[in-house]
């Protein structure tokens, strides 16, 4: 039988509780980071799909019924653009700022969008900030194919 060390009884039992601190603070970072990762990702797709349909929908009929060109109307870009962003119905879609930049002779249409993602764990800490400041940017091309 293995003797035991004198004096040691106990020493565990202090540790524990320190222990269980630190997976707690861990985990409250790994879900404050995923938040952010995800509201990040909304985001993107968000702005993606926003820049595809104002670079589809955005296209002057009537001057291309005309002419043959293919060129931007920037009211249509800009029309697609907020129908493209009131279909997705997410919080962090809808607190967006958005800012678009339209080249109607290229045919190019950026799509930048600004948002906030809310992060759980973050507010008990005093001082550390309660949200997160997300950005996320696309760029769609009229591309006429062969």
């Amino acid at each position: 039988m293995p003797e035991r060390v004198v004096g040691a009884r106990g020493s565990v039992l202090a540790l524990v509780p320190a222990a269980f601190l630190v997976l707690l603070v861990l985990a409250a970072i790994a879900v404050d980071s995923a938040t952010e990762y995800l509201a990040r990702r909304e985001l993107a797709a968000a702005a993606d799909a926003a820049a595809n349909d104002a670079a589809t929908f955005g296209l002057d009929e009537v001057r291309f019924r005309e002419t043959g060109e293919f060129v931007l109307d920037p009211g249509r870009v800009q029309e697609a653009v907020r129908r493209a962003l009131a279909v997705r119905g997410s919080d962090v879609v809808d607190r967006a700022t958005v800012a678009l930049a339209v080249d109607p002779a290229a045919g190019t249409v950026t799509v930048t969008l600004r948002s906030s993602a809310h992060l759980l764990f973050a507010p008990v800490v005093p001082g550390a900030p309660h949200d997160a400041d997300v950005v996320a940017q696309a760029t769609a091309d009229v591309y006429i194919g062969d």
